[in-house]
């Protein structure tokens, strides 16, 4: 299995290949979205799953890179690319259910249509890749 390196410079991340061989491509915008939750902060060892506290927000950066965090200004945040990206996922409601207090890579996300209330897809979480802000 590929697996990238979000401790590289993001010009890099971009090129690099993604799950199945394809390129995550970024518009300006979530680029510039990107950048900004990310700046000041080193990435750490990827992890199979992350705490209830660590699940309160969520921000969808693209149909590929989630951030989950425990609050907007949290110490650690967490970046997770979905297996095969997540189609759509900005304009559309994310749901998913959990067995256990943890979210885990390879449980289920449900997306659902913001206007009919109906599933319109599925995918499924990838590794979480914590990034702590760096001492000042």
């Amino acid at each position: 299995m590929t697996k990238l390196l979000f401790a590289l410079p993001m010009a890099i991340l971009l090129a690099a290949p993604a799950v199945g061989g394809e390129t995550i491509t970024l518009t300006e915008k979530q680029q510039s979205k990107l950048d900004k939750r990310l700046e000041g902060r080193t990435a750490g060892e990827p992890q199979s799953c992350i705490g209830p506290n660590d699940q309160r927000n969520m921000t969808v950066i693209s149909d590929d890179i989630l951030i989950f965090s425990s609050s907007s200004h949290a110490k650690t945040i967490y970046v997770n690319k979905p297996y095969l990206g997540c189609r759509n996922a900005d304009r559309n409601i994310l749901s998913y259910s959990r067995p256990t207090a943890q979210l885990c890579q390879g449980e289920a996300i449900t997306l659902v249509d913001n206007t009919i209330g109906m599933s319109v897809g599925s995918c499924a979480f990838g590794e979480f890749v914590p990034y702590t802000k760096n001492a000042d």
